[in-house]
């Protein structure tokens, strides 16, 4: 192996990354390239090496590298250039060389470290945004920004249920980043006002970060985790052509006295459909039928139907208000009203198209369009049929 990667650290911390050099050189391993997050090594005899880095403070729009009188400057003085990453510039002189510092005024130096401060802090800017949403998302799933935003909440409680691991991960992201910015901008701070103060940079640390590295750690594990669930979610969901008989708890068409022939959605050539999805709090069945009832009937029937078989963790009243807020036509709890349907622990309709259900762990959102024939009669047999359906083996997945 003539070539090895290592996790550098991140630009503020100077000396931890000078020190990880000269490690790497006494093994054997000499500093070849600095990448965005790690640095190469080719393979070469071991080395007392002393590394160490220049920051460089390019105006606005210019470039980040060193100007080469700088360069010149310091290759004259005993060090070689190496390598730059943005605005990190690592030289190396071995250790026995007479090689001065950089800097004799630890003062001097911080004034190079401005423009990578200055950097932190506006790093901050996303990082408050990204907060701000999360701080939204979280009141509006909760219901406290009123009417304004109880849309997008009830799409979220939704998501929440249907895509848990996705919404996790995306948590544990955030929460990942935000500590990184907060402890990238803390060490930078701190490392300027100690230089501002005349305390030298140690070069050669001898902490390895370790408590920052299990806390980094231990949250990107965490994204990790979270990651994998949701490419496992997506991986095992399973669409399929609709069967003739219903293989799930959802029902069919001709359940609710519509017959007619399997056929393509009219305008976008969908047909009939079933989406199967399991989420870490529910079991998620996405169903679309299409009929063509003939030229005797009244034309193309289809009915949408999203039924949930729900964990135990998940509050049915709040799943059922989030399934009425989000409904496509109904847009809120007022326009649904409650009907006694045998069989159903819970059930409501609104206008001639839309109908939710509930019973133990199950829930349901039906909406029966096209039959030449919207009545509350047909949402109501919709909600007979599932109550049957449901029944039958105790509201187990047939």
């Amino acid at each position: 192996m003539k070539r090895r990667y290592r996790r550098h650290f991140d630009d503020y911390a100077i000396g931890e990354n000078e020190k990880l050099y000269s490690d790497m050189a006494a093994r054997g391993w000499l500093l070849e390239k600095r990448g965005s997050y790690f640095s190469r090594f080719r393979r070469g005899e071991p080395a007392d090496m002393r590394y160490r880095i220049e920051v460089s403070a390019p105006r606005f729009l210019e470039e980040t590298d060193l100007p080469e009188e700088q360069v010149a400057v310091y290759e004259d003085c005993g060090w070689e250039y190496v390598t730059s990453r943005g605005m990190i510039h690592v030289f190396a002189s071995p250790a026995g060389s007479d090689a001065p510092e950089f800097y004799a005024d630890p003062a001097q130096q911080a004034a190079t470290l401005r423009v990578l401060r200055r950097g932190y802090i506006w790093a901050w800017v996303p990082v408050t945004l990204m907060l701000l949403f999360n701080f939204f998302m979280a009141a509006a799933m909760s219901g406290g920004t009123g009417k304004l935003l109880s849309r997008w909440g009830a799409e979220c409680r939704l998501g929440w249920v249907a895509a848990t691991a996705l919404f996790l991960f995306v948590g544990a992201l955030v929460a990942w980043a935000f500590y990184l910015f907060v402890h990238a901008a803390w060490r930078m701070g701190r490392l300027y006002r100690r230089m501002k103060k005349g305390v030298p940079l140690d070069h050669s640390p001898r902490g390895r970060m370790i408590p920052h590295r299990v806390v980094s750690g231990v949250l990107l594990g965490f994204v990790a985790v979270f990651g994998l669930l949701t490419l496992w979610q997506w991986v095992s969901r399973d669409t399929r052509d609709l069967p003739e008989t219903a293989d799930g708890p959802y029902v069919l068409l001709s359940d609710l006295g519509i017959e007619g022939e399997r056929s393509a959605l009219f305008y976008d050539d969908r047909t009939s459909r079933v989406t199967l999805e399991r989420s870490l709090l529910a079991t998620h069945y996405d169903v679309f039928e299409c009929v063509d009832q003939g030229t005797d009937g009244e034309g193309e029937a289809w009915m949408y139907q999203d039924v949930y078989r729900l964990s135990p963790r998940v509050d049915r009243a709040v799943f059922v208000r989030s399934l009425m807020e989000d409904a496509t036509f109904a847009r809120g709890p007022e326009n649904f009203r409650e009907v006694t349907v045998a069989g159903l622990e819970g059930s409501w309709i609104s206008g001639d198209l839309e109908c939710i259900a509930v019973k133990g762990d199950l829930a349901a959102y039906v909406t029966v369009l096209g039959s030449g024939r919207e009545t509350e009669e047909t949402l109501l047999a919709a909600l007979r049929a599932l109550a049957e359906c449901w029944a039958q083996e105790g509201g187990e997945v047939r």
